[in-house]
């Protein structure tokens, strides 16, 4: 073999090795990306602006996970809120009574999901009262919101667990609650607040969203 086919013989080599290392590190880069992203989006998740800087609820920051505990619906029987993950749940709170607001608020969330056409499928609906003085007179109330959770008070802790939900000392009768597909309650509207701009929100939350 000569001296020049030695040396292309060398150079075919090495280019072979270049190209090689080349394909392993395209590789690695296409392959290795999506896990570093999601990491890196896991912990700091509460600093990233997920698109949501024009919204009009408030945003919970950091969010706060939702204690899932043994809870009872209005038929007395047992309901976990992690029976609901995966969806984006929309939940009210307020008193059996029921006034206008409260009734505004089955109203709206009624809505919400009629708003989202064929998303609805990953919302689901929690009304959590906060006493059972009036249940008869509030499960009247229910048979055009037939397919509402209804929670009643049970146990001891149960007034603490609502507690949850109030943010920087806000009231949280009659107010509107957003709990995302993992559990995590992540924004909020206060009593009144305007159903077209809450649908804006909850659109742009499951359009931005690859869960739930």
């Amino acid at each position: 073999m000569t001296e020049n086919q030695t040396t292309n013989k060398s150079d075919s080599i090495e280019m072979k090795k270049t190209k090689n290392n080349t394909t392993l590190w395209v590789m690695i880069f296409l392959f290795g990306m999506p896990y570093v992203a999601a990491t890196y989006f896991y912990f700091n998740r509460d600093n990233i602006d997920l698109g949501l800087t024009s919204n009009y609820g408030t945003i919970i920051s950091p969010v706060r996970s939702v204690t899932d505990r043994q809870l009872k619906k209005l038929d007395e029987t047992d309901f976990k809120l992690s029976s609901l993950r995966g969806k984006w749940i929309i939940l009210s709170i307020g008193s059996s009574a029921c006034q206008q607001d409260c009734i505004d608020n089955l109203y709206k969330i009624r809505q919400l999901r009629k708003a989202v056409g064929q998303e609805y499928k990953r919302i689901a609906k929690v009304f959590f009262l906060q006493d059972k003085n009036n249940l008869q007179s509030f499960t009247a109330l229910l048979k055009d919101y037939p397919d509402m959770d209804v929670i009643i008070p049970s146990g001891s802790e149960y007034e603490r667990y609502l507690s949850i939900f109030s943010y920087h000392g806000s009231d949280i009768k009659d107010g509107i609650f957003i709990i995302d597909p993992l559990g995590n309650y992540m924004m909020m509207y206060p009593k009144g607040a305007d159903p077209s701009k809450i649908i804006k929100d909850i659109e742009r939350l499951l359009k931005i969203s690859k869960i739930g």
